[in-house]
């Protein structure tokens, strides 16, 4: 699978050509189910990573948030758009991302539009110390696992 991320070079940090080369792997380890341990190792120990209602702080939450995802999923794929700068370590980016469901037997796809917002650390290497995604066009099958209850953000309860 290729990823390819567009972005303006004029508006583009020292280095931002590492940062969107670090997205493009990132989300090839992302769309694969069976890389958990690199894809927490694309964060730092202590990184938040924000996941619609979810939260993860740390190594070990970011791992079970990891895994919670793939829980209903048998495939994703994420297809990213374009990138912005907002500043030397900071990006946003959208795009859109293809899941197919456990419960599917015929594979049909759903697709939903997301956006991304990183903070890098350069520390030791390029990892990510703060990631939040954007869901539009909310899957509650994602966050069904860890007690989160969609009906109770909608107002029902």
């Amino acid at each position: 699978m290729s990823y390819n991320i567009a972005s303006s070079s004029t508006l583009s940090p020292a280095k931002a050509a590492d940062m969107i080369s670090f997205m493009e792997s990132f989300y090839g380890i992302s769309d694969t189910e069976s890389k958990h341990d690199a894809y927490v190792a694309s964060f730092t120990p202590d990184a938040t990573l924000i996941m619609g209602p979810k939260t993860a702080k740390g190594a070990d939450d970011i791992r079970t948030l990891r895994h919670g995802l793939w829980t209903h999923v048998a495939s994703r794929k994420h297809t990213p758009t374009k990138v912005f700068f907002g500043g030397e370590d900071e990006l946003m980016l959208y795009g859109t991302v293809e899941y197919v469901l456990r419960n599917n037997p015929e594979g049909e796809p759903t697709e939903v539009q997301w956006a991304g917002r990183v903070v890098f650390d350069f520390s030791e290497g390029m990892r990510m110390r703060f990631y939040q995604v954007y869901l539009v066009g909310f899957l509650p099958f994602l966050f069904t696992w860890g007690g989160y209850d969609p009906s109770a953000q909608s107002g029902k309860k």
